[in-house]
């Protein structure tokens, strides 16, 4: 079975996202406003995608997912390509369509163990796992996001990583 790997990296990468997850659970609407304005500038196309998510899930459950959406630009803000090359919509559906099609090829698999193990070789090649392993624990913690619906949870969750696939890509 492929286990995960983490590098020193990855953990040195927990101590920034445990400030900036602080930070995010804090946030004040001079916050909001301030990291709004500079996605919109940077990366608009991510914040147009977050915006949407409005239409589908209800206030509470768009404060969660606006964290999410903020700790991942939290964490690539301050890389200079992320604030100067744009991830467009055609970038972000080709990283989306593949994923999509490893969940389905996954949902084929028979074997909880076949399952992971795909998954586990999907996560392997991201860099960011620490910032996915946050975020899969904020799904798992935060009261709005367990309760909501697990074909929205699946959709916004499959989102996110592709954006963060983007970023690193960049």
């Amino acid at each position: 079975m492929t286990k995960l790997k983490f590098t020193q990296n990855d953990f040195n990468e927990t101590e920034i996202l445990a400030e900036s997850i602080k930070r995010i659970d804090q946030i004040d609407s001079d916050y909001v406003n301030f990291i709004s304005d500079e996605i919109f500038r940077c990366q608009p196309f991510f914040l147009t995608v977050l915006l949407g998510h409005r239409i589908d899930v209800s206030m509470e459950e768009l404060e969660e997912i606006m964290k999410i959406y903020f700790l991942v630009w939290e964490f690539f803000r301050l890389k200079p390509k992320v604030q100067t090359i744009k991830v467009t919509e055609s970038n972000f559906n080709k990283i989306l369509n593949r994923n999509i099609k490893m969940l389905k090829y996954s949902e084929g698999e028979s074997k909880e163990r076949d399952k992971l193990e795909i998954f586990a070789y999907d996560l392997h090649n991201l860099k960011s796992k620490s910032l996915m392993a946050s975020i899969f624990l904020r799904f798992d913690e935060r009261p709005m996001l367990l309760k909501m619906d697990i074909q929205k949870k699946g959709s916004i969750m499959i989102g996110i990583k592709s954006f963060i696939e983007c970023f690193e890509k960049i």
